[in-house]
């Protein structure tokens, strides 16, 4: 047990490296480092939410005795949905009160650091029950390939890139490509699956995820200098405004 809660702090370092980086982009704001914190314990909270919403999707899927007839849809059900579909949105509705709150203010920038910040409170806390339920290699691989926080930049990406075009129009389609990209790597890793070359698919995205976070702390250090992802989103919408 030692040893799992010693790769369990070392699989934090990562997660917190990135955490600390997106922190770090507005040192002369205070307000900026407590909304992050507050993200972060945020995140970690998120497993009761996530919970609930999952007991309530699960069971009306079982009333419906779908899976009775076509056994697979249950295996699609748990991670698209259950899994998937639960965490995103849970981690999505979090970040968005912060958003909101500094609706006047808040960057392409902001957004994408909000989200990532979000999913990594999730993993932190995720991360304390698979210890007891995975070995320590796979406790390690789970902090280096740090793959909620790459959920969140892709969510965040999406939906900052939506707010500067439109407005609200990019919500749904953040939600959905993330929830896609989330729930093929767990149905990747069904029992029944990874044996098959659905282990390689789910082995393809953690790779992806890996390397999208170090991609993303040369994109961030390049689009801080740059008005574009740094000026404000609604910088004339009040706190009513509805993203």
């Amino acid at each position: 047990m030692l040893i799992s809660v010693g790769a369990l702090i070392v699989s934090y370092i990562f997660p917190l490296a990135v955490y600390f980086y997106l922190k770090s982009a507005h040192k002369d704001d205070p307000g900026y480092r407590k909304d992050c914190r507050k993200l972060l314990l945020g995140g970690l909270l998120l497993g009761f939410p996530v919970f609930g919403f999952s007991l309530l999707c699960n069971i009306l899927f079982a009333i419906t005795h779908i899976s009775d007839k076509y056994p697979f849809l249950k295996i699609v059900f748990k991670a698209f949905v259950l899994a998937a579909f639960s965490e995103e949105l849970m981690k999505y509705l979090l970040a968005k009160k912060v958003i909101r709150k500094n609706l006047a203010s808040v960057s392409f920038l902001d957004v994408m650091a909000y989200t990532t910040i979000s999913a990594i409170g999730f993993e932190l806390m995720e991360a304390v029950f698979y210890m007891f339920s995975t070995n320590v290699p796979q406790i390690l691989v789970r902090g280096i390939t740090n793959m909620h926080a790459a959920f969140g930049l892709i969510m965040g990406f999406i939906l900052a890139k939506g707010y500067k075009k439109n407005g609200k129009a990019a919500v749904v389609p953040a939600i959905i490509v993330t929830t896609l990209i989330h729930g093929l790597y767990d149905l990747c890793l069904d029992e029944s699956l990874v044996e098959t070359f659905c282990g390689f698919i789910a082995l393809l995205l953690a790779v992806f995820c890996l390397v999208l976070n170090i991609r993303n702390f040369f994109f961030m250090r390049k689009a801080r200098k740059d008005p574009y992802y740094t000026d404000p989103l609604f910088p004339e919408k009040g706190s009513c405004y509805d993203l």
